[in-house]
């Protein structure tokens, strides 16, 4: 049984209070681009640097690089967090 740590409320939360994205710019679509909701390569730092600081993780640049939606940013996180457990 996998327990989701982080999901899209947690994603949600970072995009619009550090990466500046507003509500409606963010939506609850897996398949959801970060480039279609508008965010740029600063808000992607943004983003890194987040989960770094509230889960501890490092996102190397390369793994940064192939995430690129929605689902594909809460996948890697809760994989981060379930190997790191």
């Amino acid at each position: 049984m996998s327990t989701q740590v982080f999901g899209f409320n947690e994603l949600r939360q970072i995009l619009v209070e550090r990466a500046g994205l507003s509500e409606e710019d963010v939506v609850d679509d897996p398949d959801a681009t970060f480039d279609e909701m508008g965010l740029d390569s600063l808000g992607l730092i943004e983003v890194q640097m987040a989960v770094r600081e509230k889960y501890g993780l490092e996102v190397p640049e390369e793994d940064a690089d192939r995430i690129t939606t929605v689902g594909q940013a809460i996948e890697y996180v809760n994989q981060r967090l379930a190997a790191k457990a």
